[in-house]
């Protein structure tokens, strides 16, 4: 096996084990009914009584999170539902893992920071960066089917071979 393989290899299970983690983490909020429930509007008030009051994530919740917590509500059940798909199905696999960081960046800005959001981001870059979706997955096809479509883009093109001798001409 070289090393090569064996790189996409353990990022494809990454990859997996992030659309894992998504999927368990959708069919939690599916199952508490999110998205007409007051659920998220009971979790943000517990937060904001857990943190401190003149921080950042206080005034996130108070003035953006608990007003809005029913949109809110629909982007987490959504987004994290939509990611989960699209890092297991390989389809727009660059934005979900874009959407995955951005997660992080909210969880943050509510008030949830904790050192292991950053091993998680950290997880979620080779998948921003990398192709995946071009090497298992429904991006190989789109992108075929829609050439220079930025959703489902491979990276960068390798020239083609040039046919002939050494020299040319």
């Amino acid at each position: 096996m070289t090393a090569r393989k064996f790189g996409r290899g353990l990022v494809l299970f990454l990859r997996y084990f992030v659309a894992a983690f998504f999927t368990f983490a959708a069919i939690n909020k599916w199952r508490e009914n999110y998205l007409f429930s007051d659920r998220l509007y009971q979790i943000l008030s517990e937060r904001l009584l857990e943190i401190d009051p003149e921080s950042f994530g206080a005034w996130f919740i108070e003035h953006i999170g608990l007003p809005y917590y029913q949109p809110m509500a629909w982007m987490v059940c959504w987004g994290e539902t939509f990611i989960a798909l699209g890092l297991l199905f390989g389809v727009m696999t660059r934005g979900a893992a874009i959407g995955a960081v951005l997660f992080n960046v909210m969880l943050t800005i509510g008030g949830y920071y904790d050192a292991s959001l950053i091993v998680l981001t950290l997880m979620y870059l080779p998948m921003v960066f990398l192709p995946t979706g071009q090497w298992v997955g429904l991006d190989r096809r789109l992108s075929q089917r829609y050439p220079g479509a930025p959703l489902f883009a491979g990276g960068r093109r390798r020239a083609p071979r040039r046919q002939g001798g050494a020299g040319g001409a």
